[in-house]
This record gives C-alpha cells, sequence and structure tokens, in this order.
C-alpha cells in the first residue's frame, strides 16, 4: 500500500515543530543582521508546512489510509502548541526578572 498522504503529514508536522522551536531557541533578545531573515524563514515556514501537514491528514483520513502515520501529523502539532502556550503563560505570570 501507499501511504503518501500519512507520510507527507507526519513529515510537515516534525519539520514544524523542529522549525518553530529552534527559531524560539536560537532567537537572541534584540535579532540583528542575517539571523532575522533566518528566523523570519524558520517561524514562517513552521506555519505553512504545519498546516499543509494538517491538509494532508484531512486528506489521509478522507482517502482512508491505514497505519498510525496519519496520527503523528496532529499529535505533533498539538505538542507544539500546548509547548509554546505553557511557555507564553509561564512568561505572562513568571515573568523575567
Amino acid at each position: 500500500m501507499n501511504y503518501k498522504y500519512s507520510k507527507w503529514s507526519a513529515i510537515l508536522s516534525l519539520y514544524c515543530g523542529i522549525a518553530m522551536a529552534s527559531s524560539y531557541y536560537f532567537a537572541p533578545d534584540k535579532p540583528e543582521g542575517i539571523i532575522v531573515p533566518i528566523l523570519f524563514f524558520l517561524f514562517y515556514s513552521a506555519i505553512i508546512a504545519g498546516i499543509v501537514g494538517l491538509l494532508f491528514t484531512i486528506l489521509a483520513f478522507n482517502k482512508r489510509e491505514a497505519g498510525y502515520l496519519k496520527m503523528v501529523g496532529p499529535v505533533a502539532l498539538s505538542i507544539v502548541v500546548l509547548v509554546f502556550l505553557i511557555s507564553f503563560v509561564g512568561i505572562m505570570f513568571i515573568g523575567e526578572d
């Protein structure tokens, strides 16, 4: 069987998580120079990859592809969103002193 939608959903969702985390991790307090376009690329490509990964997940469910790969995308994206929500809430309530 060919699971092309499930495979690409998982790949794009994992890329989304890695790119989003790396753009957050490598960003300095005041980005200057070449790091600015690199951060823009990582952040916006992560968002686009996440949206396309979710679309491929929907297509995989509609095509009734077997296997667990079609569930990797939504789970990975949910974990990424949860981590960022926790970090933003932590920054709001704890702050950086």
